[in-house]
């Protein structure tokens, strides 16, 4: 089988942001994605949740078929847990932090950090560390559909994560529409049918992520007590504003 992308060449692109704060590597990724691979990326999904194996990720796909994706993934507080056993090779380079790997006869951890690349091939599994956050560029290639169950059962059954699971299928659902709207590997140009399965497939898909999409976090405590109340962001005071104390409630401490 002929693929679209060249794991070296994925590793490549990742390392041009080394250094960068946050968003900005993952930007320099993608634009140096788009000069090797042009119009092969679609960088207006979302960023979502993962939990699979027992580690919690949060992960941005930007191209997804049914034998390769790529995507970014992280997290800023460390998580740890099992990495499954496919039938799907993984290419990893790290971008921020630090993650640590072991597997089955090995008695001291891998330790990886940014620039350096990982692989897990098919039929492996690895003991996963996140340490205490970290961010990578991973490429998978292989019968990815064979890993779609290890991917959701985590949220289907243990954390009822369902907006997490139907935002993943969608996603999904739209990035192989992206991809059947593409020329093929060989460069040949999609069947019309194909184009036109491709283009139904990218506007249904996008349709249920908007449409299930859960509200953007936000800290501030609303002053309802209902999960129903949206909270409202609060501008702080303007500089030079006196801001008055609170009031003490009658029969509190202090009142004589």
């Amino acid at each position: 089988m002929r693929y679209v992308f060249d794991p070296g060449v994925i590793h490549e692109c990742a390392m041009t942001g080394l250094g960068l704060p946050k968003p900005a590597m993952f930007d320099a990724f993608v634009d140096a994605m788009a000069q090797r691979y042009p119009g092969r990326l679609d960088n207006d999904q979302p960023w979502i949740f993962s939990n699979a194996g027992g580690a919690m990720i949060q992960m941005k796909v930007y191209y997804a078929s049914a034998f390769e994706y790529v995507m970014i993934w992280g997290t800023p507080i460390g998580s740890e847990g099992h990495s499954g056993r496919h039938a799907v090779g993984f290419w990893d380079t790290v971008l921020d932090g630090e993650m640590w790997y072991y597997g089955e006869g090995q008695f001291e951890r891998r330790e990886y950090r940014p620039g350096d690349r990982v692989y897990v091939g098919p039929n492996q599994s690895r003991g996963m560390n996140f340490t205490t956050g970290v961010y990578a560029v991973e490429y998978a290639r292989g019968v990815l559909p064979l890993s779609v169950p290890f991917g959701l059962l985590d949220s289907m059954v243990s954390t009822l994560d369902f907006a997490t699971v139907g935002q993943t299928l969608s996603i999904y659902g739209s990035l192989i529409g992206h991809h059947l709207r593409l020329p093929r590997p060989d460069g040949s140009a999609p069947t019309p049918l194909r184009e036109r399965i491709g283009a139904t497939l990218a506007r249904v898909g996008n349709s249920v992520t908007r449409a299930i999409r859960p509200p953007e976090p936000w800290d501030e405590i609303p002053d309802g007590t209902s999960w129903r109340s949206a909270p409202k962001p609060v501008s702080p005071p303007a500089a030079g504003t006196a801001v008055a104390p609170p009031t003490p409630a009658a029969g509190s401490a202090g009142q004589g």
